[in-house]
């Protein structure tokens, strides 16, 4: 084990596509997404201590409040991580939470993958990426990529992931209100629409979704957002907020409640988030692929 303690950013990330297929036997559904991680990060310190009887301690501090307890996914990625390797030793955690909760950003998961790298930087026998993978998938869909970070087509529940060569940079405002959505709520909502008017729209190609991720004018489309914004008018509010103020696209990010302008440049995202001073808006921008 390694003394030295380590600090890993943990970045959110927006979809810029979410198409939902089928429910699956085992209760999940097929997916199709454009994920891509952003400037807006938590920061884990991850500090090894030397004990007879192996320990996760792990404090919060920043904006945003979660559990401590192994409810927390970084709690969880630490005890899947010892399971999965030959080390044992006592970890103390500090987590700054900059990236709001139950909003669609990977807020957890981000933490999670996070606390995967900072372990494998710390022992003396890292796990190797294959297994650090498998380890992520096994916490949740969005672990998988956020453990790499990046643009990326990811298919699957979410877990098999494409990376996008040569992403452009694009530059967001990032928006959170007061609303909360339950991602099983919002699930359950959209096999109740699809039930009703019996079908499931068209899934895009890959390749539009690979065109886009380089730059290329593509629709943003979200499927959630049909089940979401009549019950949260809010969000909608917020969407179109972004457009009038001179995004060229905009869309809510994963089931919830987030929403996101596409800004021509820097500036004009930071002018858009200084125009919502009464709610949590983050100019942010693409982060490119360097973990792992």
């Amino acid at each position: 084990m390694k003394s030295k303690t380590v600090t890993e950013l943990a970045p959110a990330k927006v979809n810029l596509t979410l198409s939902v297929g089928h429910k699956r036997p085992d209760g999940y559904h097929d997916l199709l997404t454009l994920m891509e991680t952003v400037s807006l990060c938590d920061i884990l310190i991850v500090k090894p201590e030397e004990s007879f009887l192996p320990e996760i301690k792990l404090s919060i501090c920043g904006k945003y409040r979660v559990p401590k307890d192994r409810t927390n996914l970084v709690v969880r990625a630490a005890e899947a991580y010892f399971g999965a390797s030959d080390e044992r030793f006592s970890v103390s955690v500090s987590l700054e939470k900059n990236i709001p909760t139950e909003a669609g950003l990977g807020g957890g998961s981000a933490d999670a993958a996070a606390m995967l790298r900072a372990l494998n930087r710390i022992v003396d026998r890292p796990l190797p990426t294959s297994e650090l993978s498998e380890l992520a998938a096994s916490l949740g869909a969005d672990v998988a990529f956020c453990l790499f970070g990046g643009t990326a087509v990811c298919t699957g529940i979410g877990e098999r992931i494409e990376q996008v060569s040569d992403p452009a940079r694009r530059f967001y405002t990032v928006v959170m209100g007061k609303e909360r959505v339950s991602t099983p709520s919002a699930y359950r909502a959209l096999d109740q629409n699809r039930e009703e008017i019996g079908k499931i729209p068209p899934i895009p190609q890959k390749n539009d979704l690979i065109a886009l991720a380089r730059g290329e004018k593509r629709p943003l489309a979200n499927d959630f957002e049909t089940v979401v914004f009549p019950e949260h008018p809010g969000i909608a509010e917020r969407k179109a907020r972004l457009l009038s103020l001179g995004a060229t696209d905009a869309l809510m990010s994963g089931s919830g409640a987030a929403v996101f302008g596409v800004f021509p440049d820097e500036n004009s995202a930071k002018q858009a988030a200084d125009a919502f001073d009464d709610e949590d808006a983050f100019a942010v921008s693409t982060v490119a692929q360097y973990y792992c």
